[in-house]
């Protein structure tokens, strides 16, 4: 048995609990015990000390479940939660979401929501206890509930619209931003882009099974939801993990031949983007030479981040890849895949590929290559710090970096990418 120190993720319902503070004046309501209600609501700190949400941190509604509910049950506790939140908080969609506590004594949760069915704004439910999985499954395990009871069948598909799908709001500390650097690509080459994963209203959430496809940004994250959209709704998908640096002008090319998208707007959209990314680039090449010339790297990370940031660093700066270390956990299947996209690099080196969460095995392992540098979270600084390699903060927990707007992915994530990585090698930081 491995004894996870220091998690890099929350549990399903912290998964859950970001994704309701992602949606526009969306409400999470917490049908858990305190500790849980109060430790994943405030747990903004290690997401690089972001605030989101129409009513999250302190604000966030819960039941608080005690002893007298665990004998006795907690439903009518959630019923008068529900009701009362409803009247001091206004919003466009409350959402219940539950912890172990309700999901080890058994509360009927569909049966008190399906009480508020005919609300003014929308009352659902998704059963996200703690011990269903990570923050990734609580996300997948969420989504899907949502899409059961908000999304309603298209008559038709609109042409060129898209969902965006796979990454964790706050999770990935870096969510927004890199969520806008893949819809600005996207509305260049002429999609339009439905459910982004950042600020989506319910109007958004209903109509998304008009789209003609759906994008998962990511290796795991996501896939579930985007094969529950395809079996439900006749949404096919597309998993592509997050596109950084010149690897982005694939994923605009995989997506305007599966969208059937003009070539020729596609291509001169790449070419212009090109332009500027390699102009960079150029620009940076002197100081490739004192920050990053001969420099192995290890990251440890989602397979989002593991996957794109792999490619860029190996293939557009020349990096030498050593260990890539995925915590999700992963199903084997997918573990494949990845393994494949890793394999799948402009350079001679491959990496050393391992599916793992316990960061004991995981600094194992890294004792044994010792890479120069380290993209990591802020408990993997102490560990690099010892054994002599530079940490570059990438992943969740990050608690000594704010991240408000900054994204790594596309062209211009990149860029940003560059600066930040090189900026720390040279002042020593």
């Amino acid at each position: 048995m491995a004894f996870i120190d220091a998690p890099r993720t929350t549990c399903a319902l912290g998964g859950a609990i970001d994704l309701v503070n992602s949606i526009h004046r969306a409400v999470p309501i917490l049908h858990t015990g305190p500790g849980c209600g109060i430790a994943l609501s405030t747990g903004n700190l290690g997401h690089g000390y972001q605030y989101v949400g129409h009513a999250s941190c302190y604000a966030c509604p819960s039941t608080n479940t005690l002893e007298k509910q665990v004998v006795f049950g907690g439903e009518s506790r959630l019923r008068e939660e529900i009701r009362t939140t409803m009247e001091l908080i206004d919003a466009d969609l409350y959402f219940i979401i539950s912890g172990c506590t309700a999901g080890l004594i058994g509360d009927d949760i569909r049966a008190v929501v399906s009480e508020f069915a005919g609300s003014e704004k929308p009352v659902i439910f998704a059963e996200t206890s703690g011990f269903k999985g990570d923050t990734y499954q609580g996300y997948d395990i969420a989504y899907r509930s949502m899409i059961d009871q908000l999304t309603a069948p298209a008559k038709k598909k609109s042409q060129g619209v898209v969902n965006l799908l796979g990454i964790v709001p706050m999770q990935d500390a870096f969510w927004e931003g890199n969520i806008n650097e893949i819809v600005r690509l996207l509305e260049r080459i002429g999609v339009e882009v439905n459910l982004t994963g950042c600020d989506d209203t319910v109007d958004n959430i209903r109509g998304a099974a008009r789209a003609e496809l759906n994008i998962v940004l990511s290796g795991n994250a996501g896939i579930s939801v985007a094969e529950h959209f395809k079996k439900k709704f006749k949404v096919p998908y597309l998993a592509y993990p997050l596109p950084v640096g010149s690897d982005t002008s694939n994923f605009l090319r995989n997506v305007g031949k599966v969208l059937k998208l003009d070539e020729t707007l596609v291509e001169s959209v790449i070419a212009d983007e090109e332009k500027k990314f390699w102009m960079y680039l150029v620009k940076f090449s002197e100081a490739h030479i004192f920050s990053l010339s001969n420099k192995e790297f290890s990251i440890i990370s989602d397979s989002g981040y593991a996957i794109g940031l792999t490619r860029f660093l190996a293939n557009d700066l020349s990096l030498t890849p050593k260990l890539v270390a995925v915590t999700e956990n992963t199903p084997e299947q997918l573990q494949r895949n990845i393994k494949k996209s890793l394999a799948k690099l402009d350079y001679d080196v491959k990496p050393t590929v391992v599916f793992e969460p316990d960061n004991y095995r995981i600094w194992e392992l890294l004792k044994e290559d010792k890479p120069h540098i380290l993209f990591g979270n802020t408990n993997d600084k102490v560990i690099g710090k010892k054994l002599g390699i530079s940490t570059f903060l990438l992943s969740f927990p990050l608690y000594d970096q704010v991240v408000l707007s900054k994204g790594y992915a596309g062209y211009r994530g990149a860029i940003t990418l560059t600066e930040d990585l090189s900026t720390m090698i040279i002042s020593g930081t």
